[in-house]
C-alpha cells in the first residue's frame, strides 16, 4: 500500500469514527427514556413488587424501537454504528439468557437487582471502545453503582439504583443532547 493510500484510509477511518460518535450522541433519547424507566422500575419495586419490570421492560423496548425508527428517518446510521448495534443486540440476548439462568439459581433481590445495571454497564464499556469516552464513563459508573448496590439492603438498594443508575442515564442523555445541539 502506498503512503497516499494509507493516509486516505486513515482519513476515512477518522471520518467514520467522528460520524459514529456524533450519531451515538444523537441517541440521547434512549438514555433519557431508560433512565426514567429505571427510576420508575426501581422505585416501583419498593411499593408494589419487582413484577413492575414485567410491564416496564416491554414498554421500554417498544418505545426504543419507535425512537430508533424515527432517528433512522432523520439521519442514516453509519456502517460502524450499525455493526456495533448488532453486536450489542447479540450480547444483550446472551445477557438475557444469563439472567434466566440466574433466576433458576437464586431468588435474592440483592443479586437480581444488581444484575442488569452491572451487565448494561459492561455493554456500554464494550461500545465505548469504539464510540468514545462518554460510553466508557457511563458503563464504568453503572458497574460501580451495581457493585456498591449489592451490599445495600432493601429498600435503600432500590433508591440507590434508581438514582445512581437511572439518574446517571438521564444525566448522560442530557449531556449528549447538549453535545448534539452544540455540533448542530
Amino acid at each position: 500500500m502506498k503512503t497516499e493510500e494509507a493516509l486516505d484510509q486513515i482519513a476515512y477511518l477518522q471520518k467514520l469514527i467522528a460520524q459514529t460518535r456524533l450519531r451515538v450522541a444523537d441517541g440521547y433519547p434512549f438514555f433519557l427514556l431508560w433512565g426514567l424507566l429505571w427510576i420508575v422500575g426501581y422505585m416501583g419495586s419498593i411499593w408494589w413488587s419487582h413484577g413492575v419490570w414485567v410491564i416496564i421492560a416491554p414498554v421500554g423496548a417498544l418505545l426504543s424501537v419507535v425512537i430508533a425508527f424515527k432517528k433512522k428517518k432523520e439521519l442514516p446510521v453509519p456502517p460502524l454504528l450499525k455493526k456495533i448495534g448488532w453486536l450489542m443486540l447479540i450480547m444483550f440476548i446472551y445477557i438475557a439468557f444469563l439472567f434466566s439462568r440466574l433466576l433458576l439459581n437464586t431468588d435474592s433481590p440483592q443479586i437480581i437487582n444488581t444484575f442488569w445495571p452491572f451487565h448494561i454497564g459492561l455493554l456500554y464499556i464494550l461500545a465505548g471502545i469504539f464510540e468514545g469516552r462518554s460510553m466508557l464513563l457511563i458503563g464504568g459508573w453503572l458497574i460501580v453503582a451495581a457493585v456498591a448496590g449489592f451490599w445495600i439492603p432493601f429498600p435503600f438498594q432500590e433508591i440507590w439504583l434508581a438514582t445512581g443508575g437511572g439518574g446517571s442515564l438521564i444525566l448522560t442523555g442530557v449531556i449528549m443532547r447538549k453535545q448534539v445541539n452544540k455540533d448542530a
